[in-house]
């Protein structure tokens, strides 16, 4: 039956009969066209017999994808799947209310970023609500319109099975041990509250699930972009599962609950190539994740102390993932090694973090292929950006700043209330579609207003003058603890706690070689191989007369340091109080 004769019957209820005709022709044209791309696929020696990072089911799973990189679709293909649309509209306008059929129509054109059609074609959607939201979630993620996504998503949430919508919510499978167990217990919870109360939108709110709203803030991979990518993308994962059941797919075999997993833990596939055929005629198919996903989801240590997180811990991971993502605006996600100083400041901190954009180390830098994921696109043009954010981890709160365009020189100072926190350093190219982050814990409790803290150490260019602020300290800030033998350097630090009573403040400041080798060291610290101390300066000077925060700081030549690693120490001596002490690292290279 042709499409006009389809359109014409949309405009009066058919029969049953009919409709299920007609279903079976969406069908039949689906699966011709999975055959047909199948028969065209590339032929590659990946496949059959080879070891597994993992097995899922059926699957032989790799974390690295070597070097593979997506190509268009081809020409007869395009076509092909043309014909198939041209299908499935007839058969959704006269069966507005077959689930499959609406979500093959959205998936086909979702899958080769045709993303406003699919827009278009899951608002024709109308049987079952909360599928026809789902639909219109994956669309909008695929738009880049997360806000709005997550909110089809929620509407989608509410109307499904409360089973199905806790195994949506709850994303157990996709992360280590610990953080399935945290999650687990999470779903636990919120299966008992569902008993007597249906789920609601707002049932995953700070207030009811704060650990889960904490897990989903800490996987987003940007805070500086609007929105949590990582959360819709998860979603998306789930509805395109569903959009593939009982539809026949490249691999030529039934879906099943391992395809389930994979596609929610490592995304849908971006390409596919076919091997050579065995004895008997029979190929195996590849599906390829994306090149340069990643892994985003915390690890569940980090979820129980998220004050404790190291930039390691919380550092997007390719090391046998649970799960993998890249971010369309920045898939080329890179970890910065900026300088971090904390500042305490009684009930609040202040910190203060360098930016900048990290070198392209990927794997991929030096293949002889295009990576089509990096193309500018609809960036084009869009400027740098750079931000701070401090995650209050009590209220799940963001304190933060944005830098558009972001400023090369100096680093970003921002403030929170004292606690327990996690923060963020970011620094994003839309046009180059890459990003650079360092994200980490940091422990800084409220300090009675007579007790002497200890700021971290932060390194300043020379020349820049005595910084009488933090805000001057911070804008002269060197973009990288690195500077040449020829330089000076600067160090600044805050001390607080003082003047409710008079005193003498003794510092010690010294800069100490710690790349040597460990012979090396021990010869020095048995006084065979010379001090290992390469600068020392002490001296004294009286406390401040009122309470407040003292602001100090001190230039230093590097001409007595020969290229390597260092560590500069500044200990603080106050009578009748602990000695305090503080260090930070420094590199000397040509």
């Amino acid at each position: 039956m042709g499409s006009t004769a389809l359109a014409a019957q949309a405009r009066t209820p058919l029969p049953a009969a009919d409709s299920l005709e007609l279903h079976r022709s969406a069908r039949s044209a689906q699966a011709i066209f999975e055959r047909h791309r199948r028969r065209l696929l590339p032929r590659t020696s990946l496949g059959g017999g080879g070891s597994c990072d993992e097995r899922v089911g059926r699957f032989c799973s790799w974390y690295d994808e070597g070097d593979w990189a997506p190509e268009p679709e081809g020409p007869e293909t395009t076509a092909r799947r043309d014909e198939l649309l041209v299908v499935l509209d007839s058969v959704a306008a006269a069966l507005p209310g077959d689930r499959w059929v609406a979500g093959q129509a959205v998936w086909y054109r979702f899958e080769v970023g045709r993303f406003e059609e699919a827009r278009a074609a899951a608002r024709r959607c109308g049987g079952t609500a909360w599928w026809c939201a789902a639909l219109q979630g994956l669309a909008l993620h695929g738009l880049g319109r997360w806000l709005e996504a997550e909110a089809s998503f929620r509407r989608a949430l509410a109307g499904m099975d409360p089973r199905e919508s806790r195994a949506w919510r709850f994303p157990a499978e996709a992360v280590d041990d610990r953080g399935r167990t945290v999650l687990d217990s999470l779903a636990s919870e919120a299966a008992r509250a569902e008993a007597t109360n249906p789920f609601r939108p707002e049932d995953d709110s700070l207030a009811t699930f704060p650990l889960l709203e904490r897990f989903w803030l800490l996987a987003d991979p940007l805070w500086m972009v609007e929105g949590n990518d990582r959360r819709t993308a998860h979603y998306a994962r789930w509805t395109t599962s569903l959009v593939r059941v009982g539809a026949r797919n490249p691999y030529g075999i039934s879906w099943g609950r391992d395809l389930e997993e994979l596609t929610v833990r490592h995304g849908w596939e971006r390409g596919w190539e076919q091997g050579w055929a065995r004895p008997g005629g029979e190929t195996d198919v590849v599906g390829h994740k994306h090149p340069e996903g990643r892994d985003f989801f915390p690890p569940g240590a980090a979820l129980d102390a998220p004050e404790e997180a190291t930039g390691d811990d919380l550092e997007p991971n390719r090391t046998r993932p649970r799960s993998l993502y890249a971010p369309d605006y920045a898939p080329l996600f890179l970890p910065l090694e900026p300088q971090f100083a904390v500042f305490p400041r009684g009930d609040s901190v202040a910190v203060v973090a360098t930016h900048y954009l990290p070198t392209d180390t990927s794997w991929h830098r030096t293949h002889d292929h295009a990576r089509p994921w990096l193309d500018p696109g609809d960036q084009a043009g869009r400027p740098e950006r750079a931000g701070l954010y401090l995650l209050h981890t009590a209220t799940n709160r963001l304190h933060g700043r944005v830098v558009e365009p972001a400023d090369s020189t100096g680093g970003l100072l921002t403030w929170a209330p004292a606690g327990e926190l996690v923060a963020s350093v970011e620094r994003w190219s839309p046009e180059r579609r890459r990003a650079g982050r360092l994200r980490r814990g940091v422990r800084a409790p409220a300090s009675p207003p007579d007790v002497a803290v200890l700021s971290d150490l932060l390194l300043v260019r020379s020349g820049t003058g005595e910084p009488g602020t933090l805000e001057e300290a911070a804008a002269a800030a060197l973009i990288r603890p690195r500077i040449r033998p020829d330089e000076a350097f600067g160090v600044v630090w805050e001390v607080g706690g003082l003047g409710w009573r008079p005193e003498t403040l003794r510092y010690s400041l010294a800069v100490r070689d710690t790349g040597r080798n460990l012979l090396e060291r021990v010869g020095g610290w048995l006084g065979l191989g010379g001090d290992e101390e390469a600068l020392r300066l002490s001296w004294e000077e009286p406390g401040p007369d009122e309470p407040g925060v003292l602001l100090r700081s001190v230039e230093l030549e590097a001409a007595a340091l020969e290229p390597g690693r260092y560590e500069v120490v500044l200990e603080l001596g106050l009578p009748g109080r602990d000695a305090l002490r503080r260090t930070v690292e420094l590199q000397v290279s040509r």
